[in-house]
């Protein structure tokens, strides 16, 4: 197996398993590495939270907390 992926919003891995968030076509899409073994391996991926985070933080708002 290669390196591993990783989120491009925390740069956590992200296993085979785990449910990810893709940009396709300028499209985001819900999908996993284990649903989809023909993924390209640098392609943008980010962990299901970390892309709505990502949305929020380019929105401009600020942090909660």
């Amino acid at each position: 197996m290669s390196e591993p992926w990783r989120c491009k919003h925390c740069g956590d891995v992200i296993g085979v398993y785990e449910p990810i968030t893709m940009i396709e076509d300028h499209e985001a899409r819900e999908t996993s590495r284990a649903a989809q073994s023909d993924l390209p391996p640098h392609g943008e991926y980010y962990h299901r939270a970390c892309y709505g985070r990502r949305a929020d933080s380019d929105s401009g708002s600020a942090p909660a907390g």
